[in-house]
Order: C-alpha cells, then sequence, then structure tokens
C-alpha cells in the first residue's frame, strides 16, 4: 500500500528513465532537485512524447550463457605402452578403438562402473558380469538375456567380440582392454601423451559428445527457477532455439581452491544437436521467459516515469498545449516499458487525471 502524501509536504521528482530488466512496484529512485508541480514555458515547448499502450508484459531474464560439451575428464592411465592415439575432436562410440596399447585395441564400453577384475569361466558372479553381457549384447555378439553369470555363452560371446578386433580369442576378458563411460559415446578433448609413453600415463581427456549452455546465476535466480522452465537460446547468428532447463544448481560446493565455491549455474539440454553442432562451442544468450500469464495494462515507457525518494512515481501528459502531471502506480518493467495499475485520484494519495490508451506522455528530457 502506497503511502498517502502530507499535504503541505514537497515532492521532488526525478526522472525514472533507466532500463531496467526486472523491477516490482514500490522499488525506490534517487530522487533529487527536480520539477516543481507547476510545468514552466520550457517544459510545454514541444516535448518529446509516447503514446499510452494497452498490452501485455512478459517477464524475461537474460543471461550470457556458453555452450560446450562439459567439464572434461581423463581417461584411466594405459596400462602398456602407447602406440596409437586418436585425433582431438573426434567423437569415439561404444564398441570402437579409443587407443591403442602394445599395439592392440582399447575399446570404449559403455556403463556406471569401471571393470576391476579379470573375467573368465568360472569367475564368480557379479553386477561387472551383467555389464560386460550387456554391452556384448547390445553389439550384437551375446544373443538371449542378461545375467550376472559368466558361462559359455559369456566365453563365446567374448570370443567373437575379441576376433572381431583382430585379437586372439581366448574367451577371458580384461579391464585394460577397454575403457568405461557413462555415455554412449566420448569426444577426445585433448591428447595428454605421445606414442611411446609406458604405464601410468593417461592418454587424452575426454568429454560427452552432446553440445548444452551453461549461463551462470545469481543465488535469488537459483532459488527461483526450476528444472522444466521455459528459455529460448539465441546463438550468434540471432536465431533462437525454444528449449526448457535441464537443471539447476544452486552451487555452494567447494571447488577445492581455498574457500572459494561454485556458483550457481543452470544447464539446457539440446536433444536435436542438428541446431546447434554447427556453431560449436560459442557464446550464446539466454532468456528466461515468465510462464505466468500477465495481464493487460497500460503500458508507457520508462523514461516518461518520474519517481521521488518516497516511492511515488508520476506521469506528464501533454493535452497538447501543456504538460499535467498525474500520479500512478507501477507494476511489472520490462525491456523499457512499465505498467500503469493505476493512476490519478485511483492512486492512494495520488492526484491528476486519469490515464487513457493513446494519451500522450513526455519523455525525459
Amino acid at each position: 500500500m502506497r503511502r498517502r502524501r502530507v499535504p503541505g509536504r514537497r515532492v521532488a521528482w526525478v526522472s525514472a528513465g533507466a532500463s531496467v530488466l526486472l523491477v516490482v512496484a514500490g522499488a525506490v529512485w534517487w530522487a533529487g532537485p527536480g520539477r516543481s508541480g507547476s510545468p514552466s514555458a520550457a517544459e510545454t515547448a514541444s516535448p518529446v512524447t509516447a503514446a499510452v499502450e494497452r498490452a501485455s508484459l512478459t517477464s524475461r531474464v537474460r543471461l550470457n550463457g556458453q555452450l560446450g560439451y562439459g567439464a572434461a575428464a581423463p581417461l584411466p592411465p594405459a596400462a602398456g605402452m602407447i602406440t596409437a592415439l586418436p585425433a582431438s575432436g573426434v567423437v569415439v562410440e561404444t564398441g570402437r578403438q579409443v587407443y591403442e596399447v602394445d599395439g592392440a585395441p582399447v575399446v570404449l564400453l559403455h556403463g556406471e562402473r569401471p571393470f576391476w577384475r579379470e573375467l573368465a569361466a568360472g569367475a564368480a558372479d557379479g553386477e561387472d558380469v551383467r555389464q560386460l553381457e550387456q554391452n556384448l549384447s547390445d553389439l550384437g555378439f551375446l544373443e538371449g538375456g542378461v545375467d550376472t553369470r559368466f558361462d559359455w555363452r559369456t566365453r563365446e560371446a567374448v570370443r567373437d567380440w575379441q576376433r572381431s578386433l583382430g585379437l586372439p580369442p581366448s574367451g577371458a576378458f580384461s579391464p585394460a582392454s577397454v575403457v568405461v563411460a557413462a555415455s554412449p559415446g566420448i569426444r577426445i578433448a585433448q591428447i595428454t601423451a605421445r606414442p611411446g609413453d609406458t604405464a601410468g600415463v593417461s592418454p587424452a581427456m575426454v568429454t560427452e559428445t552432446a553440445l548444452r549452455a551453461t549461463a551462470k546465476l545469481t543465488a535469488a535466480q537459483a532459488r527461483a527457477l526450476v528444472a522444466g522452465a521455459a528459455v529460448s537460446v539465441i546463438l550468434p547468428d540471432s536465431s533462437e532455439i525454444d528449449a526448457q532447463l535441464a537443471s539447476v544448481d544452486p552451487g555452494g560446493q567447494p571447488t577445492g581452491e581455498g574457500e572459494a565455491t561454485t556458483p550457481p549455474t543452470a544447464t539446457i539440454d539440446f536433444p536435436d544437436q542438428s541446431r546447434v553442432a554447427s556453431v560449436g562451442a560459442v557464446a550464446v544468450r539466454i532468456v528466461l521467459r515468465d510462464a505466468e500469464e500477465q495481464p493487460v495494462t497500460l503500458v508507457v515507457p520508462v523514461t516518461a516515469l518520474l519517481a521521488s525518494a518516497e516511492g511515488d512515481y508520476a506521469l506528464e501528459v501533454w493535452d497538447g498545449e501543456q504538460a499535467v502531471r498525474t500520479s500512478v502506480a507501477i507494476g511489472l518493467v520490462v525491456d523499457a516499458r512499465a505498467q500503469v495499475l493505476a493512476s490519478g485520484t485511483e492512486v492512494v494519495g495520488g492526484d491528476g487525471p486519469a490515464l487513457a490508451e493513446g494519451d500522450l506522455v513526455v519523455l525525459a528530457r
């Protein structure tokens, strides 16, 4: 509720013409020496005006974002001498060679856990057997269902897989022969070894294969936003992609650098990678749209608003001969336009004529 003006109190008005992203009613602007209550000749001489409109404003938050493949992580150290390496930027899919050790391929498999033991006939049952069988099944080497037992079916599937790679078909599986990733593919971000390097050296840094957009948030934005919120991603060529927030990370995790913590971030996935694959890892703009429908109200340019230190707002309405000041209560401010929720005597403690669509309001000079 706005405060009533005390009779006889002088109110100093200033232009509230700054471009503001998101403002709610009752925001306080600095007030200093300004115009008096009665217009001067200079004020009434050919002012710059704009027409009052009737429209629905939508709240938008604009963020600077970045397209990228996520944080790079090192591959496990090689188990022997590195004899061949991939090129940076290459995408390796499940079942394909990642690099080569001692002349033998090290292949990518899909899974949530690393393999930690040799698997052969007689091995104890375990979830690592199930993970191996699932990969062999996905690659077409194992028929029927998968389980936790390494039996003759598993042995024969391993032999067929080894033959396809040009390896001796021993039927025994070695963890050193594969790299495990949680996704069905990896992207080589950086080579960190050279052919001839021996055991203990990580061959490369890898990332996910899909581009996603990330943006840093303020703590207030992180609290207000939820996964599934509608967004627009604006690419460098000004084209827009409609998307949704995939996740919102509140941050606050230790970074390992003193007392620093991770900032709040928002992440946006792109199921259709064709829209972003051609632009690569570039800076983008992200616009968060207000999902709540706003009412149709009178709308004026922000540069027409006059504000006092007490939080009162006013407009000057041009009638063709002079500017007449009228009190207003404002709501949402978006893209340098403000909602007018009430005007004139509709405003508690206000005065002046009521505002109407098509009226001309004086802009800041």
